[in-house]
């Protein structure tokens, strides 16, 4: 098997010069990030924040939560007034850098988390916990800090959902369809949400997936309010679910509701899980354009696989089993059982189907199923160049489209970077301490962006605990290697 790496001819010649020290080779093309530059476009993405924000200040305003109001008016509202002013500072004369990219995507969501933090303070959590039940929201997590949430005013739990919905998008998305911009801006945004499927402009591309996230949004409300759950709740569950964030109104998630309202909560959140841009290719070119994308396929074959296992070792019956596979491998995180009373196989098989999550391009987390086949169709790949004469050269082919060098590298270090953050952050709940399957259980769980969980996570986890889950999950949203970009000290300080 042989996959050549395509290399620009301009660059061939500069490639030849590189020194042989790594460090001597690299040092002088190092490009630090301008504050300047991710200060003005954080500002951009605070103009679209404080239109999003008005809907829940507006929700509690109107619910008579008056306290939720203030503070969403005083603590979010003004401080992404004041930063939206940013957007006034001069333009740096220049492309955006892929790294700013990166910083800005990852900044965007510590900000949203943050200007959420007080607010959620008044659910009556300390400032610690309302971060990490912000953080746990605009990353579409669903672990929460809330004992029983059915103690908090609905405006309350609309916020929360409010904030898994806009997380689910990405503000990131939101700024390249509404915000004026360089079209090579667009272009380095798209880069940095790993897009590769642009047949047109990045803007244009945005505007298409706002849509369909849109729609999807209001035909799953109609849907769940049709199988006979009463509304706020239907738009709370709903906004959850389209999200595949997963916070509830109750303690118990789903477990209380029909069979009907679960399964319809089911299809949004089979729905969310999909790559949104998915839908606007077969509208255009058929319904059979579906059929034909590898990770629809995939998605309904874990779902099934992990099915068929809950059922047979983890001593569920097929309508549990159903749902608990579907929510957890859509990243969704409803639980319609005990996930702490399941026994350790049923905990593993969940592990697993976690890990794996849903589509690229979907509002779900995990590794996502577009990698995994990557690298299984590379390890199908292997065993076939034992088998052929050395002359032989097989190119790596997915859905009838060739797989290129760049591809098959992200995919791999995105799933090698991904299992160093599980099991770093796992070793760390073992030395606290806590059983080690159900240790991992959470860690992936929050990677993942699930929110599914054995009874960790809670008010009485360790504040050091709190903070490496909170880590964890964004990392798990924003993936791992756009965080580092933005720890690495090399991307604020020139060498």
């Amino acid at each position: 098997m042989r996959i050549a790496r395509r290399i620009p001819s301009s660059s061939a010649s500069a490639v030849q010069q590189i020194p042989m020290s790594f460090q001597s080779a690299v040092k002088p093309l190092l490009q630090p990030v301008h504050v300047t530059v991710v200060l003005r476009h954080l500002g951009q993405l605070s103009l679209i924040l404080t239109g999003l924000l008005l809907v829940p200040t507006l929700v509690a305003w109107l619910d008579g939560d008056r306290v939720l109001a203030q503070r969403l008016l005083l603590g979010a509202l003004l401080p992404a007034v004041g930063l939206a002013a940013c957007a006034l500072l001069p333009r740096a004369g220049r492309q955006l850098r892929l790294n700013e990219a990166l910083v800005i995507t990852v900044l965007s969501f510590i900000v949203v988390a943050a200007l959420s933090t007080w607010p959620l303070a008044s659910g009556g959590l300390s400032m610690l916990d309302a971060w990490f039940e912000a953080a746990s929201g605009v990353t579409t997590t669903g672990l929460s800090m809330l004992s029983d949430p059915a103690q908090c005013s609905n405006a309350y739990l609309f916020t929360r959902a409010w904030l898994q919905w806009v997380g689910g998008l990405g503000i990131v998305v939101l700024s390249m369809a509404l915000v004026l911009g360089q079209a090579a801006d667009q272009r380095r945004f798209a880069d940095a949400l790993g897009d590769d499927d642009l047949e047109v402009g990045a803007r244009q591309h945005a505007r298409r997936v706002v849509s369909v996230y849109v729609l999807l949004t209001a035909i799953g409300l109609a849907w769940v309010s049709a199988a006979g759950l009463a509304w706020p709740a239907a738009v709370i569950h709903t906004l959850a679910a389209v999200s595949t964030g997963g916070f509830s109104v109750a303690a118990d998630s789903l477990a209380a509701l029909t069979p009907r309202i679960q399964l319809a909560l089911l299809v949004v959140a089979f729905a969310g899980a999909l790559p949104l841009p998915l839908y606007y290719r077969a509208w255009l070119r058929g319904p059979l354009e579906l059929l034909r994308d590898p990770e629809l396929r995939a998605l309904v074959a874990a779902i099934g696989i992990t099915m068929a296992l809950l059922w047979l070792l983890g001593g569920l019956v097929p309508g549990e089993a159903l749902m608990q596979a579907a929510m957890a491998q859509t990243t969704t995180g409803f639980s319609t059982v005990d996930i702490a009373g399941l026994p350790a196989q049923a905990k593993l098989v969940l592990i697993l189907s976690m890990l794996g999550g849903a589509g690229v391009g979907s509002t779900a987390g995990g590794i996502k199923l577009l990698r995994l086949l990557i690298l299984i169709r590379l390890i199908q790949l292997m065993i076939l160049r034992v088998q052929l004469p050395p002359h032989a050269v097989v190119s790596a082919r997915l859905g009838g489209h060739e797989l290129d060098a760049r591809q098959i590298e992200h995919a791999l270090i995105v799933i090698l970077l991904f299992v160093l953050l599980v099991v770093g952050a796992w070793l760390a709940f073992v030395a606290a301490g806590y059983v080690p399957l159900d240790a991992l259980f959470e860690v992936v769980s929050a990677a993942a962006t699930v929110g599914l969980s054995t009874g960790i996570t809670g008010i009485e986890l360790e504040p050091g605990l709190k903070a490496l889950l909170t880590l964890v999950m964004l990392a798990g949203r924003v993936e791992v290697l756009a965080l580092l970009v933005l720890l690495y000290p090399r991307t604020w300080l020139r060498p």
